[in-house]
């Protein structure tokens, strides 16, 4: 499933027909992407649409936390329906992409950031360095949220000090 119409995207959707595996880890020091890339390989054989799911039970930082890959038309997480009917074009050929979103509070404003890790085709050609990818974005979203997440990068805002003239 190289790719895909926008139209058979939105009825898998719609329909709730995504291929989900979930796995639960209770430590996050038991992260392993192994068997989550079998169930993604699995899932790209199948030519289906697919989340391939890992929630960490134990709070990180007082939240769950839940990493997954997902292959979809668009970068917006398949579970997103209404959205992503607004934004697929049902006469449009798209490419399936492997999408890795990491969703915790302290990744984003809005708890979830979403990137792109390759195409099915790039995948299909260079798996190891595909998933060398995808296993470096998720342990560095866990630095960034032990690091103190995503407002730990702002800059300072510092006020600048007004002179007032004198006369």
């Amino acid at each position: 499933m190289m790719e895909i119409l926008g139209s058979e995207f939105l009825e898998v959707v719609k329909d709730q027909q995504v291929l989900e595996v979930n796995e639960s880890l209770v430590n996050l020091n038991e992260l392993d992407f192994t068997a989550a890339f079998a169930d993604l390989d699995q899932n790209i054989a199948h030519q289906k649409v697919s989340r391939v799911a890992i929630a960490v039970t134990e709070l990180v930082e007082g939240e769950p936390l839940t990493f997954s890959l997902e292959t979809s038309a668009i970068n917006l997480p398949v579970r997103y329906v209404n959205a992503l009917t607004k934004l697929i074009d049902e006469e449009t050929l798209y490419p399936v992409n492997i999408y890795m979103i990491i969703e915790h509070p302290m990744v984003s404003q809005s708890s979830l950031f979403i990137q792109k890790a390759a195409s099915v085709a790039d995948y299909l050609d260079d798996p190891a360095s595909v998933q060398k990818r995808i296993t470096a974005f998720f342990t560095d979203q866990v630095a960034l949220i032990k690091a103190g997440g995503w407002e730990s990068l702002l800059a300072p805002v510092e006020e600048e000090t007004v002179i007032e003239p004198t006369e």
